[in-house]
């Protein structure tokens, strides 16, 4: 499941460094921040099974899609 311990500790620690590092650092930690947040949902995807995942990713996908309508940017844009 989750380490919703380890993801939020990360979170703070990213936070914390944003106030006394440069961008390339910080750049850096939110990257690995977001493998870890990847790693951690393939993880629970694989838990709940393949259905369920397949729903969930789906919904996550048509938010994404909901916010970029929202913006005005459609996905062949971003292709370009």
């Amino acid at each position: 499941m989750i380490d919703e311990f380890h993801v939020m500790y990360m979170y703070k620690k990213i936070q914390v460094e944003a106030a006394t590092t440069d961008i390339k650092t910080l750049e850096q930690l939110l990257k690995k921040f977001r493998k870890v947040v990847a790693e951690r949902r393939e993880e629970y995807y694989q838990e709940m099974g393949e259905t369920t995942a397949h729903k969930l990713r789906m919904k996550r996908l048509q938010k994404i899609y909901e916010k970029m309508t929202r913006d005005k940017l459609s996905p062949e844009s971003l292709l370009k």
